[in-house]
């Protein structure tokens, strides 16, 4: 009678240990005491880095910088080096997304512009791309496409103009064109040798930091 309690008893204990084994490889990780079970995904960010979920919601965290994002219009790219976002960004002007700035000297800068115009239904966005192409000094918007060039970077296929090389000064326009919208790049480079015959605009440095920061682009 003995050995059957015993040997009950012994039978009775390990269940209940193994109940409590299978429950604890079974419980979800949680990130921190009071939040939920995140799951593992990361996300990557267009530098390369990834963020796992965090937080009572789980939600990615955001990348570090130079990593930017906007949700508002889905894009998020690398900011290049020597720039960063002007906090005094015209709210007012509705196109305008992000004014980056990197310093030439004490009263100038260079500037990278992203802007974001929304297509009607119907609308032709190589229209709407040459109306928001004004070439100065004439202000005058181009004849045709036919004056653009297309450039493949990263990810995406760029329609690029210069819009303005007078005065030390060189501007160039990038547009992708998605599936409701229009987005514009625009680089604007001062303190160039804007009079010289073999200028190649492509070359200049700034005009490569518009390009490397289009390389990087992510866009939902």
């Amino acid at each position: 009678m003995k050995q059957l309690f015993a040997l009950t008893t012994i039978l009775v204990v390990v269940g209940i240990g193994g109940f409590l084994y299978r429950n604890a490889l079974e419980r979800p990780i949680t990130v921190g005491e009071g939040e939920g079970a995140c799951t593992k995904e990361a996300k990557l960010c267009p530098d390369g880095s990834a963020v796992g979920r965090t937080g009572p919601t789980c939600s990615f965290a955001s990348c570090a910088l130079p990593n930017a994002e906007d949700a508002t219009i889905g894009i998020s790219f690398v900011i290049p080096a020597g720039y960063a976002q002007k906090p005094d960004t015209v709210a007012s002007d509705q196109t305008l997304r992000w004014v980056l700035e990197k310093p030439l000297n004490q009263d100038e800068s260079h500037s990278i512009i992203i802007r974001h115009y929304t297509t009607a239904p119907d609308e032709d966005p190589n229209v709407l791309i040459r109306r928001h192409s004004v070439l100065e000094p004439k202000g005058e918007a181009p004849e045709s496409m036919a004056l653009y060039e297309i450039a493949n970077l990263g990810r995406y296929e760029f329609r690029s103009i210069t819009l303005e090389r007078f005065e030390g000064i060189v501007r160039t326009a990038y547009f992708l064109v998605r599936d409701q919208d229009v987005l514009q790049f625009e680089v604007v480079e001062r303190g160039v040798d804007w009079t010289n015959p073999d200028l190649v605009i492509t070359a200049l440095p700034e005009h490569k930091a518009l390009l490397s920061l289009l390389t990087t682009l992510q866009s939902n």
